[in-house]
């Protein structure tokens, strides 16, 4: 069966899906151009006349994004925004090139050239990016095998992956949390401090605080809802007594306006911290520690409390154990003992106001 629709790019765009045969589609600048092909094109197929290997041809890399675009595919990849630079990079790359085109020998090559120059900063890019960057690479073929029949096999299929390290495992004492947290409250900024102290006593992303809503926060309960999460599973997180201070104090000057708990003085969007995060970790005389270390922090802090691997896989969101985060009040419950014990320790040692 045709369909014709308009695409964003401008054009129209027509696709045949016929049960047991393969799924065409082509792009004309006019919509009765891509009636009459469709219709023409559907009559062959039937006759058997249509040559699908000869308009497979025709395909671009270009044309394979475009399609899944198209057909929805990234609308329902909550991590396609973060991977777009990596689509972008390979249309730049193999964009121009025929789908039949793209041999193993040519994506190998392709991976070399990726590998080899060094960042601007100097630093070469970690086996992990470019394991991420393959496997984009590897999805879309897979989508043009598995869903178009637009080739017969991903020419990614022998490549291996690099091998990556094992992860960080940066930990401070006490003594550097508390030269830490002092040096945040002398920021500029006076939302540094409250959403370091909300990641140490939480084990929340910094991408999952810096989206909260105050409608998804109850004060009264001590308890935060993430809606927004890496792994699109929301969860619950319990506020220990020092957090909920400070988030009432926000809340009191909040601009009503504004949805974010974090809201950016100067703009609707979330507040960038990145600057005046560098800045606190350097006054602290805390070298090779990153914000997300905070949430490894987190953890650490509540192992040595006797924390399990399901109450920690619960509190911090991980996707293991994942039928744990149906239950949103237990989490924050289970949780709660963390939080109040891990602000207690850190703050022992800080001049809290």
């Amino acid at each position: 069966m045709a369909s014709v629709y308009k695409r964003k790019e401008g054009g129209w765009r027509a696709v045949i899906r016929m049960k047991g045969y393969p799924t065409v589609c082509e792009t004309f600048d006019r919509k009765q151009e891509a009636d009459d092909w469709a219709k023409e094109t559907e009559r062959r197929i039937k006759l058997g006349q249509f040559n699908f290997a000869a308009h497979n041809k025709h395909h671009t890399y270009a044309d394979l994004l475009h399609r899944m675009e198209g057909d929805g595919v990234f609308d329902h990849q909550r991590s396609f925004k973060n991977c777009r630079s990596q689509f972008d990079y390979w249309k730049q790359r193999l964009g121009a090139y025929s789908l039949i085109h793209i041999t193993p020998e040519l994506v190998v090559e392709e991976r070399k050239i990726f590998v080899g120059p060094s960042l601007p900063d100097g630093s070469k890019r970690s086996p992990s990016t470019i394991n991420r960057y393959t496997a984009v690479l590897s999805a879309t073929f897979g989508y043009a095998v598995r869903k178009l029949r637009w080739i017969a096999e991903n020419p990614c299929r022998t490549l291996s992956k690099l091998k990556e390290s094992s992860g960080r495992d940066r930990i401070l004492n006490d003594e550097e949390i508390s030269r830490l947290l002092d040096a945040c409250k002398q920021s500029k900024s006076s939302l540094l401090y409250p959403i370091v102290l909300f990641a140490l006593t939480t084990g929340a992303r910094r991408g999952e605080i810096l989206k909260l809503e105050w409608r998804h926060v109850d004060l009264e309960k001590g308890i935060a809802f993430l809606t927004e999460t890496k792994n699109g599973r929301p969860r619950s997180v319990a506020l220990s007594d020092p957090v909920i201070a400070e988030l009432k104090a926000l809340y009191s000057r909040r601009n009503l306006v504004k949805p974010l708990v974090f809201a950016s003085k100067t703009a609707f969007g979330r507040i960038d911290i990145k600057k005046g995060w560098m800045l606190a970790v350097q006054r602290a005389g805390i070298t090779d520690y990153h914000f997300h270390d905070l949430r490894h922090q987190f953890a650490t802090f509540a192992a040595g409390q006797g924390a399990s691997n399901v109450e920690l896989a619960s509190a911090m969101g991980h996707r293991t154990l994942s039928m744990l985060l149906r239950y949103s009040n237990l989490d924050a419950k289970n949780s709660k003992k963390f939080s109040d014990h891990i602000s207690e320790r850190i703050l022992k040692g800080s001049t809290h106001e």
